[in-house]
């Protein structure tokens, strides 16, 4: 076949037509030429937009609006409902398509539902089969929790059996079983019925295949009316059950759709491309315009959802050409940013806070980054920088899901520290967001926890953890022990949260002059993973204060051997797993006696963080005090 024109009527949700169109776009062709005409008889205007984005991606598409609204098609999360109306549309609308196939002078008609998913070899290898009439298989749980069957039959509404009625039920059954189990292999087979993925040669079309109800058969839906007629012209029809395509069949399916896309390399259809910059906000007429300025040229869209603003931060938005929407403020951070994910349109949604900024080297990378994003990704983990030495370098990072595929649909948790729910393929970038904080800190979070806690509301294990890290910051010490305690308590909880606990609980156990609940925080990390340098460097450091220097040693030394840090989105003290355990060796190696280990230690740390004032007073100290010292290191060139 030279030409084939697919073909759809379409009344459609838009989640579920968005994944049908990324299926049609990533068809495979051979060497035919392929075109496409929709039926539109949606009611969704979103529906429509995701038609005209589709005209927009290939060079032949025809949108046909239908002659009337009629009945809508209603659907949930149990079944479909037709009535016989409703099929005689959906059979007009079919015959209108052959006729368009005809007067095209198409080879080939693909009549597909629109709530399907199709592999993209799908109509290389229903043309490769030669047959007049031919469905790809697809597998649908027709009732919630009932078995998975086909849309295929061998006689009648939908028998599974050529036996007569007649029929002993257990032979009946047998014959049922076997045809189902053939139909999970793959090949082509002859079959009595089908539908809603089907490829007709113009052959069959002009012998007269069509939908119109055949007005003596009480035979319900117009596919089997079609399949009738085939069999009365002497059209054999059959199913192809190689690569079966995906069924939406309910809005529940989704999820099961995107795996399907992702495992056959469909790329999602997003409909235009670009970057939503996504925000929420409260008075940030201070920060806003450094934040909104880094990001030129990444954005191609700015959502700036305001959360109860007395100063100038909309008219600071409008002026970058945001489009901003107000939110009555709840106590649920991830209630606003949902709401502003809900406003974008591009391809990816970018998230940031008033306070972030891209610097520019950042941002070049990010420029870079838009272009090359894989079809397949559907987020982008990035560096998300706290708090710096005075040299600039990060102290304190932590990796975001910074950049999402718009339609995944990703969801925000969480009233207070909320994180976005991501699943799917992703790449880890070295591209960092950089906080700038300006304002002071208040005791914000804490109230909402307060608050809720008043309001009797359930604290999962993340709440009990955060709740916890806010009183801690706080200085209410005794109530974040608890806290922490009642967290460990549970047993549950994402590992990284759980040691970042323990050594968290040691700082407030410090708070108090507690050594001994120092200790028996940090050793109670070791239950859950291999150790942490900032548990390392902390017990070290405890070691070192009651001048037990080996075991500082051991603990320094340990937190230098560990490698690299956890690259899994906990929040990392980039000083204990780089310069401070070096540092402290030094000390630890000084006071021992041992000036040459304690002088190597030191310029090691010197190596990572030279502008360190300690650094340089040790080295200072060693130089000038220790002429053997010296003297090696003007071998070495480095006096």
């Amino acid at each position: 076949m030279k030409s084939i024109l697919v073909a759809s009527p379409v009344q459609q949700k838009p989640d579920i037509l968005q994944r049908h169109l990324a299926s049609l776009l990533a068809l495979k062709a051979g060497e035919a030429e392929l075109s496409f005409l929709f039926v539109d008889d949606n009611r969704d205007p979103e529906s429509k937009a995701w038609l005209r984005r589709f005209a927009g991606r290939h060079p032949r598409v025809t949108i046909e609006e239908w002659k009337e609204a009629g009945q809508d098609y209603v659907k949930d999360e149990i079944t479909h409902y037709w009535d016989a109306s409703l099929m005689l549309k959906v059979g007009e609308m079919k015959d209108a398509i052959i006729e368009r196939a005809l007067e095209g002078g198409y080879d080939g008609l693909m009549l597909v539902d629109s709530d399907l998913v199709l592999h993209p070899d799908t109509l290389v290898e229903l043309a490769e089969t030669g047959k007049e009439i031919v469905s790809r298989i697809f597998w649908t749980k027709w009732q919630p929790g009932s078995p998975a069957l086909p849309q295929v039959w061998l006689r009648d509404q939908y028998s599974f059996t050529d036996l007569p009625d007649s029929a002993d039920e257990n032979e009946k059954a047998r014959d049922i079983a076997k045809f189902l189990a053939q139909l999970r292999q793959p090949g082509v087979y002859e079959v009595g019925g089908l539908g809603a993925c089907t490829l007709i040669r113009r052959s069959a079309l002009e012998k007269g295949v069509r939908f119109e109800r055949i007005r003596n058969l009480s035979l319900w839906g117009e596919d089997r009316h079609f399949c009738v007629r085939a069999a009365a012209l002497g059209i054999p029809l059959h199913v192809d059950t190689r690569n079966p395509a995906f069924h939406i069949y309910r809005d529940s399916d989704l999820e099961g759709a995107d795996r399907y896309m992702r495992e056959h390399h469909i790329p999602p259809f997003d409909g235009g491309g670009g970057i939503s910059l996504c925000m929420i906000v409260r008075d940030e007429e201070q920060t806003l315009a450094r934040c909104l300025t880094s990001v030129e040229g990444i954005a191609d869209e700015i959502i700036i959802v305001d959360t109860g603003s007395t100063d100038r931060t909309k008219e600071v938005a409008a002026s970058f050409g945001a489009k901003v929407y107000d939110f009555e403020w709840v106590d649920d951070f991830a209630a606003a940013r949902n709401y502003s994910f809900s406003k974008a349109t591009k391809e990816f949604i970018l998230w940031l806070d008033a306070d972030d900024v891209i610097e520019e080297a950042d941002r070049a990378k990010f420029l870079q980054l838009k272009k090359m994003i894989p079809p397949h990704v559907d987020s982008v983990m990035m560096n998300y920088h706290l708090a710096f030495q005075s040299d600039g370098t990060p102290t304190f990072t932590v990796k975001r899901n910074r950049l999402v595929r718009r339609s995944r649909g990703f969801r925000w948790i969480g009233a207070v520290h909320e994180y976005l729910d991501v699943q799917g393929p992703r790449i880890y970038s070295d591209i960092a967001v950089t906080h700038r904080k300006t304002k002071p800190y208040t005791d914000r979070n804490l109230q909402i926890y307060r608050r809720r806690k008043e309001k009797g509301e359930p604290f999962d294990p993340r709440d009990m953890y955060y709740f916890a890290n806010e009183l801690r910051d706080h200085g209410l010490y005794d109530e974040a022990i608890a806290q922490y305690e009642a967290f460990l308590g549970t047993g549950l909880g994402w590992v990284e949260d759980r040691i970042a606990a323990c050594y968290k609980l040691s700082d407030c156990y410090g708070a108090k002059k507690d050594k001994s609940g120092q200790f028996r925080a940090l050793f109670r990390s070791l239950e859950f993973d291999r150790p942490r340098a900032e548990v390392c460097c902390r017990l070290g450091w405890l070691f070192l204060e009651d001048n037990k220097l080996l075991q500082a040693v051991f603990w320094y030394d340990l937190a230098t051997r560990l490698g690299n840090p956890p690259d899994n989105g906990a929040m990392v003290e980039r000083a204990t797993w780089t310069w401070l355990p070096w540092l402290q060796l030094c000390v630890c190696y000084d006071r021992l006696g041992d000036r040459e280990k304690a002088f190597e230690c030191n310029e090691k740390a010197r190596a990572i963080f030279p502008s360190h004032p300690a650094v340089q007073q040790n080295r200072e100290y060693f130089l000038s005090r220790y002429p053997h010292l010296a003297e090696k290191e003007k071998e070495r060139g480095h006096g």
